[in-house]
This record gives structure tokens, C-alpha cells and sequence, in this order.
């Protein structure tokens, strides 16, 4: 009976699902504040602050895998509860941590739990119809949440350093445990647990698969590098803190893009949809390249940065999981790209502008990781064309 109402409402879950998720991702959407905030409240330069939120998102990819292996011997549900205790009390050991060597470590543990979480929020979508949605509203979850957060925080960091920063962060896990506890799973079937990676007789299917992951992978290395400092760039382009606060936390709009994921599919493509989201965010660093530091170029940016983001990640898992058949360790595989992307961003550009102490270059390192991202992007459109053309060869045999 509780399977039946899953299936026939699934809206409220996947809003569940979104609200558990955003906790979990609660790192990269605080992202600019808890740099800042570490910098400035624990001393850090900018390669030390970059090694810390490093090891958090390595331990979200870890946390993923680990999440893969542990829904194969228990329900998706207890694997979720497991992240979220464990988060939480790391979230509370970090904020009375005020050595930078034993925050890296904890941020790990936290990292894992993230990952672990994160997996499992993932593959629960794909148990419901629509998943494009479900992973749209995961996104737009990420996007409303931060923009809260961007918003009341530095009140918060003000007030109680960064203390109050990780209490917050832990009573956010108060919250998803509640959630987590009238959330309701449907059965999965034989079929889709059945379904693996790779299973489909045409080769195009692999290599699409794997020109998706490596467009997650390289979209998040450069989104991992230009969101991370986006608050230290204001300042460095000399705009005021609070409009810089204002901007971030506004660009919680773009998580809305997300619901244009299913309608705009009926005019093109999913595959065209991925490129042209994945060109939107590189024309971000377009923006911020110009050599005109103004507050407008500033904003267009973070935008464009929010809307591909916001928009290609849902439309990547949908095609994931069509291709897939709905296969939950293919979901959770884009996810560990997508942490493993913002790991390697965020620790590779901060290594960079700690070394050259040059947004240009930085920036010139993120739009060289999207450049990448539109070749895998490209490759997608080539692949799934090809694959059109071989089943329309077969079906004419």
C-alpha cells in the first residue's frame, strides 16, 4: 500500500528527495561563504582553504562509491540514515575545530557522508516516474537552499565565526532526518535491478555514457573553480561586500531554470539541450575575461554559471538514465563525477591562484575545463546521431 502512494504521488518524494539532497550538497552551495569564512576566521590562505573544501568533496566522491557498494546489502533508506547521522555529527565536530590540519580531516568524514547521501538521493530518483523532474527539483533544491543560506549566513559568520556556520549546518540534519522518516520508497523492480552498466546491445550506448560522465566531470572542474572564489573575485575587482552577498544569494533564481528541463525537450533533443547548456556556463568565463571589472560583467556571470549548471545536470541524468534503463548505479556514478569535478576544480584553481595570485589565469583554467566539457557535449550530439542512424539501418534490415 505505502509502494502504491509513492508511485501515484510521487511529486511530494521527489520534493523530499530534493530537501535530504540540498543537505547533503549543502558544501558547494555555501561554498564561496565557508572559503571566505575559513580565510578570514581560521587564517587560511587561499591554497590551505582550497586543500580543506578539497578533501570534503574527495570524500563526497568516496562517500558515492561507498553508497553504490552498500545499496546492494541494504535498503536505500537505512544507507541515506547512515549519511545523515554521520554528517551531522561531523558538522557539529567542525565547528569547534580551529586547527586547519584536523578540519581537512573532518571535512573528509563530512565529504563522506555527503557522498553517501547524495548517492543514495539519486538512485531513489530514478525508482519514480518522471526523473527529469525529480532530478530537476534536487537542483532547484541546491539552488533556493543556498540562496537562503548565501543570504542569512554571513549575519550568522558575523556574529559566531565559524562556529555558527557548522551549528546551522547541523541543524539542517535535524531537519532531513525528519524528512528522511516520512519519505516513502517504492518497490524496485527486477528488471531495473537487473539493468547494467553496459547491458545494452549497441556499443554507441557505452561510449554515450561515457562522453555524459566526462561532460559532468570536466563541467563541474571549472564550476568547482569559478564558484569557490567567487566572492574573493569581488572583492579583488573592488565591489562592495554586500552587493556581492546580494548577487549570490539572488542567484538562487537560476535554480528555476530547472523547470524548463521537460518542457524545453519538446523542441529539441536532449543531446542538443546538453550542449547548449553546457555553452551557457562557458560563456560565463567569457564575461569575466573581458577585462572590464564591472558589478554588471559580475553578475551576467554568476548567472550564466547558475543556469548551465542548474539546467545541463538534470538533463544529463535523464539521458543517463534512458540509456540506462533506469539502472540506480548509473545515477549514482554521474553523481561521483559530479563531486569528484568539483573536488578536483576547487583544489586544482585554488592551487592556481594561490600560485599566481591571478583570477586571469584561474579563470582562463576553468573556461579551458568547459571547453572540454562542450567537446564531450559535442561528442554526445555525434554519438547519438550515429545511434539513430544504426537503428534506423538495423530496423531496415
Amino acid at each position: 500500500m505505502l509502494n502504491n502512494e509513492a508511485e501515484n504521488n510521487p511529486l511530494r518524494e521527489h520534493l523530499f528527495l530534493a530537501l535530504i539532497g540540498s543537505f547533503a550538497a549543502s558544501v558547494i552551495e555555501f561554498l564561496p561563504i565557508m572559503v571566505g569564512a575559513v580565510s578570514d576566521y581560521l587564517y587560511a590562505t587561499p591554497d590551505v582553504a582550497g586543500f580543506i573544501f578539497m578533501s570534503n568533496f574527495l570524500g563526497i566522491a568516496i562517500g558515492t562509491l561507498v553508497s553504490i557498494v552498500a545499496m546492494g546489502h541494504v535498503s536505500i533508506k537505512k544507507c541515506a540514515l547512515l549519511g545523515i547521522l554521520l554528517i551531522s555529527f561531523a558538522e557539529l565536530w567542525s565547528a569547534f575545530i580551529i586547527n586547519t590540519d584536523m578540519l581537512a580531516f573532518v571535512r573528509f568524514c563530512s565529504g563522506l557522508a555527503s557522498g553517501i547521501i547524495s548517492g543514495c538521493v539519486a538512485a531513489a530518483i530514478t525508482l519514480y516516474p518522471r526523473q527529469k523532474r525529480g532530478f530537476g527539483l534536487y537542483m532547484l533544491g541546491m539552488f533556493v537552499a543556498s540562496g537562503i543560506g548565501l543570504f542569512i549566513l554571513p549575519f550568522i559568520i558575523d556574529s559566531y565565526g565559524t562556529k555558527g556556520l557548522f551549528i546551522s549546518l547541523a541543524v539542517l540534519g535535524g531537519v532531513s532526518l525528519i524528512l528522511l522518516h516520512f519519505l516513502t520508497l517504492p518497490a524496485t523492480s527486477q528488471a531495473v535491478e537487473k539493468t547494467q552498466f553496459g547491458a545494452s546491445p549497441l556499443p554507441t550506448n557505452n561510449i554515450i555514457i561515457l562522453c555524459l560522465l566526462g561532460c559532468v566531470l570536466f563541467l563541474m572542474i571549472g564550476v568547482g573553480g569559478s564558484w569557490a572564489f567567487y566572492e574573493r573575485l569581488g572583492i579583488a575587482w573592488g565591489l562592495d561586500i554586500a552587493d556581492i552577498i546580494f548577487v549570490l544569494s539572488v542567484s538562487a533564481v537560476c535554480g528555476f531554470a530547472t523547470f524548463f528541463v521537460e518542457r524545453s525537450e519538446k523542441l529539441l533533443k536532449s543531446h542538443y539541450l546538453i550542449l547548449l547548456g553546457v555553452l551557457t556556463t562557458w560563456l560565463s568565463i567569457v564575461f569575466l575575461s573581458t577585462g572590464i571589472k564591472s558589478f554588471s560583467f559580475y553578475t551576467i556571470s554568476l548567472f550564466l554559471t547558475g543556469i548551465g549548471w542548474a539546467y545541463t545536470v538534470p538533463v544529463i541524468q535523464g539521458k543517463l538514465d534512458h540509456i540506462s534503463h533506469g539502472n540506480k548505479n548509473t545515477a549514482a556514478l554521474s553523481m561521483l563525477m559530479y563531486w569528484c569535478g568539483l573536488s578536483f576544480g576547487l583544489w586544482i584553481h585554488g592551487y592556481i591562484l594561490n600560485a599566481t595570485e591571478s583570477f586571469q589565469i584561474t579563470l582562463f583554467s576553468c573556461g579551458l575545463f568547459y571547453t572540454l566539457s562542450l567537446l564531450c557535449s559535442l561528442s554526445v550530439v555525434y554519438f547519438s546521431t550515429l545511434k539513430k542512424q544504426l537503428l534506423a539501418t538495423h530496423s531496415g534490415g
